[in-house]
C-alpha cells in the first residue's frame, strides 16, 4: 500500500484516516448530543475514560472533531467538517449542519455552560434507557421548537415567548399502546432568569398548555415542563413561586429538579426525584408514574 505523503494541512483539510467502530460511534454519539466530554462519551460508549483518549485524540487531530476547553474544565468536543463528512456518507447526518454545528469557538462561555448542562442532562436520560422498562424515545432541539403564546391579564393582551431547551418523549413498555408515551419540554435553567423572567415563562407555557397549542406545533395531547436547576434550593423555591402563580388544575404540569439530584438518582424516570407545585414541597415526584 502507498503511503500518503500530501500535505493535507497545507491544502487546508484533514488527512483522512481509517476509522473503527468505535471511532464510528463516538462520532454518532456526538451529533446526537451536539457536544460531548470524554465523561460522557464513556457513559455512552461504556469503556473507560483512557481507552477513549487515544480515539478522541486521533478523531480531534485529524478534524473529526473539534474541541473547546473552558477555564478549569475538561475538553468539550463536538463534530468537524471531517466528521461530518463521515456520518453524512452513512446516512446519519447532513453536510448541511456544518454551519451550526462547526462555530464552536464562537461561542460563549455562557452558552457553552447552559448548553453542556443540556448534554449533562440529555447524556443521563440515554443511559438510564439502557435499562429498565422506559426509554428515551425523542430528543429534539432547537429553534423548530419555538412559539409563542398571547396571555391575557389585567394590563391586556400580551404575547410571551415559548422557547424550550429541548423536547423529549419517554416511552413505557409496560403501559398499553397509545397511552405509553409521556412528552416533556425542558428548561436548563442556570439560576440566569431573575423571578420576574421566570414568572413569564410559567405564565407562558400554561397559556400555551391551556390554548391547546402544543397540539398543533409539537403533535402531542399534551406535555409537562421539566426544569433542571443547579441547586436544590432552587428547584425548590421555582417550585414554591409556581404553586403561587397557576391554578391548582396547572400545577400537574410543572416539576422541578436540581442538575445534582438527577445525576445521582439511579433512575430519574422512575426514582420519586421531582418536585411539583401539585403536592407539598416536600413530596418528590418521578417523571413517569409506575405502571402498576
Amino acid at each position: 500500500m502507498e503511503r500518503d505523503n500530501t500535505n493535507h494541512k497545507e491544502l487546508g483539510r484533514p488527512r483522512r484516516v481509517t476509522l473503527s467502530q468505535a471511532d464510528l460511534d463516538i462520532l454518532s454519539f456526538v451529533l446526537d448530543h451536539r457536544f460531548l466530554r470524554r465523561d460522557h462519551a464513556s457513559l455512552l460508549t461504556g469503556r473507560h475514560e483512557k481507552r477513549l483518549h487515544r480515539n478522541l485524540l486521533k478523531l480531534s487531530t485529524h478534524g473529526y472533531l473539534t474541541t473547546v476547553r473552558l477555564p478549569q474544565q475538561k475538553h468539550i468536543y463536538g463534530l468537524g467538517n471531517a466528521g461530518l463528512d463521515v456520518l453524512a456518507e452513512r446516512g446519519l447526518g447532513s453536510p448541511d449542519l456544518a454551519g451550526v454545528r462547526l462555530r464552536t469557538h464562537e461561542l460563549s462561555e455562557l452558552f457553552l455552560k447552559h448548553e453542556m448542562m443540556i448534554v449533562d442532562i440529555h447524556v443521563k436520560l440515554t443511559v438510564s434507557s439502557k435499562t429498565g422498562e422506559t426509554r428515551l424515545l425523542s430528543w429534539n432541539e432547537g429553534s423548530q421548537l419555538y412559539d409563542e403564546v398571547t396571555v391575557s391579564d389585567r394590563k391586556g393582551n400580551n404575547r410571551l415567548p415559548v422557547r424550550p431547551d429541548a423536547f423529549f418523549t419517554l416511552e413505557d413498555s409496560c403501559r398499553p399502546e397509545g397511552a405509553n408515551r409521556a412528552h416533556f419540554v425542558l428548561e436548563a435553567d442556570r439560576s440566569t432568569a431573575n423571578h420576574a423572567r421566570f414568572q413569564e415563562k410559567i405564565r407562558a407555557y400554561w397559556s400555551y398548555i391551556e390554548q391547546g397549542l402544543h397540539e398543533k406545533k409539537y403533535g402531542v395531547k399534551g406535555f409537562r415542563v421539566l426544569t433542571v436547576t443547579l441547586t436544590d434550593a432552587r428547584a425548590r423555591n421555582l417550585t414554591a413561586l409556581t404553586a403561587s402563580l397557576v391554578p391548582e388544575r396547572a400545577r400537574k404540569y410543572f416539576m422541578f429538579i436540581s442538575q445534582s439530584k438527577l445525576s445521582q438518582a439511579s433512575n430519574p424516570v422512575r426514582d420519586a426525584v421531582c418536585y411539583s407545585p401539585r403536592g407539598t414541597l416536600d413530596q418528590l415526584h418521578p417523571l413517569v408514574s409506575s405502571a402498576n
